[in-house]
C-alpha cells in the first residue's frame, strides 16, 4: 500500500512538472496567411507581410526565429505585444498572456527580404494547450506591387533615412494592404517588392528583371522553377480581388541614354506587360475583379495616363476593374515614401474605388 501511494504521488509530481513545462505547439493550430514555404523545421518565407496566428489557452507563448535580417511583432488578440528585432542564430521569444482564457496570437513578418528567407520555426506554449482556430475567411485579397505596397518607410518621420533605419521604420502591419485587409475581413498577400518595375526598374536597375520576373515564386531568392517554389501552384489562393500598383519605378525616373530604349518605347512596353499581366491573372484566378492604383509623379506625370488606359481598354475587355488614383499625400517617410497616415489615407482612397466594382465576395 505504501508503495502505491508513493507510485501515486511520483505519478502526479511528473504530470505537475509535464504542464509546467514548455512544449512545441502543433502544426496543425497553426493558420498562416502570405507567401510562404513549408519544411520539416518550420516556415519560410521572403515577401512582406507574411503572418502566422495560432490560438491558445496558457501562461505564456513563445515564437522560434531563425532570422539575422527581419523585424517581427508578435500580436495578441490583433494588438501589437512586442517588436522582435532581427538576430543571428535559432532563439525563442517569449510573450506572457494576460490571462488562462483563450486569446488569439499572431507573428507577423514587418519587412521585406527577398534575398534572404527568414525561417519562423513554430510556437511553444508553457502551460497551457493549443485550441482550433475560426475557419479562414473566405475572401482573400492579392496586393502586387513596389515599395509603396510593402510599406518601405512609412514609421519615419523623416525623409532621409540609413539602410538600417529603412529597415527599422518599416511595418507591413500598418500597410493599405494590411488595412484593406482587416477592413473588408479577408485574407491577403502583400506581395510588394522594392524597386521593381512593370517593365523597368528604378532608374533604369537590373535590366534583366522586372516585378514579374519575380511574382510567380513562393521565395524570391529562388527560381520558380525550384521545387515546391511555384506560386501558380499554391493550393487554396483564389483571390476575388487584384490590387496592382506598378509603375512607380517604371516612370519615377527618365530613361538613360543607355537603356537601349526611349521614353515612347517604355510607355507602349508597359501598356503591353500590363494587359499581359492581367490576362493571366484572370486565367489563374477565374475573373477576379482588379484594382489598378496611379499616382502622380513629378514633373511628367507619365504613370496616371498610361494606368487610366489600361482600365479603360480592359473595361472594354469586359474585365471588372476600377481605378484609384492616389492624392494629398504627403510623402514623408523615408526617401519620399508614404507615411502611416498616407498609408491610411490611400486604403480610403481605395475604399471608395472597390466600392464601384459591385458585389465582387460573392463568386
Amino acid at each position: 500500500m505504501k508503495y502505491a501511494k508513493e507510485l501515486t504521488a511520483l505519478c502526479l509530481l511528473s504530470l505537475a512538472a509535464m504542464a509546467q513545462a514548455d512544449a512545441p505547439a502543433p502544426r496543425w493550430a497553426v493558420q498562416t496567411e502570405g507567401r510562404q514555404v513549408r519544411h520539416a523545421d518550420g516556415w519560410q518565407a521572403t515577401w512582406p507581410g507574411v503572418n502566422w496566428s495560432i490560438r491558445v489557452a496558457a501562461q505564456a507563448v513563445g515564437v522560434a526565429l531563425d532570422d539575422a535580417v527581419n523585424d517581427y511583432s508578435l500580436e495578441i488578440d490583433g494588438k501589437a505585444a512586442q517588436k522582435i528585432s532581427p538576430a543571428a542564430g535559432a532563439r525563442t521569444i517569449w510573450q506572457d498572456l494576460p490571462d488562462r482564457k483563450p486569446h488569439i496570437v499572431r507573428l507577423f513578418k514587418l519587412t521585406q527580404s527577398p534575398d534572404n528567407p527568414g525561417l519562423f520555426q513554430g510556437f511553444s506554449l508553457r502551460e497551457g494547450r493549443a485550441l482550433a482556430l475560426p475557419p479562414k475567411s473566405r475572401r482573400q485579397i492579392e496586393f502586387i506591387g513596389d515599395s509603396w505596397t510593402v510599406a518601405y518607410g512609412n514609421l519615419s518621420d523623416t525623409r532621409d533615412c540609413t539602410d538600417q533605419q529603412i529597415v527599422e521604420r518599416s511595418d507591413a502591419s500598418q500597410s493599405f494592404a494590411a488595412y484593406l485587409g482587416t477592413f473588408y475581413g479577408a485574407q491577403i498577400q502583400n506581395n510588394g517588392m522594392s524597386g521593381m518595375g512593370m517593365v523597368r526598374n528604378w532608374g533604369g536597375n537590373m535590366p534583366q528583371v522586372d516585378y514579374r520576373s519575380y511574382h510567380p515564386r513562393l521565395l524570391q531568392n529562388l527560381p520558380q522553377t525550384a521545387p515546391g517554389n511555384n506560386a501558380d501552384h499554391r493550393y487554396g489562393w483564389q483571390p476575388q480581388l487584384v490590387v496592382i500598383a506598378l509603375g512607380i519605378n517604371d516612370f519615377g525616373t527618365d530613361v538613360g541614354p543607355n537603356e537601349g530604349h526611349s521614353q515612347a518605347q517604355l510607355a507602349a512596353d508597359y501598356l503591353k506587360a500590363y494587359h499581359g499581366l492581367i490576362t493571366e491573372l484572370k486565367q489563374r484566378y477565374d475573373n477576379p475583379a482588379f484594382l489598378l492604383a496611379g499616382t502622380f509623379l513629378w514633373p511628367a506625370d507619365r504613370m496616371r495616363p498610361l494606368v487610366s488606359q489600361v482600365v479603360d481598354e480592359e473595361r472594354q475587355k469586359g474585365t471588372t476593374v476600377a481605378y484609384v488614383d492616389w492624392q494629398n499625400i504627403e510623402l514623408t517617410g523615408c526617401n519620399w515614401h508614404p507615411n502611416l497616415a498616407d498609408h491610411a489615407k490611400m486604403a480610403t482612397q481605395m475604399e471608395t474605388a472597390i466600392g464601384t466594382l459591385g458585389n465582387i465576395w460573392d463568386k
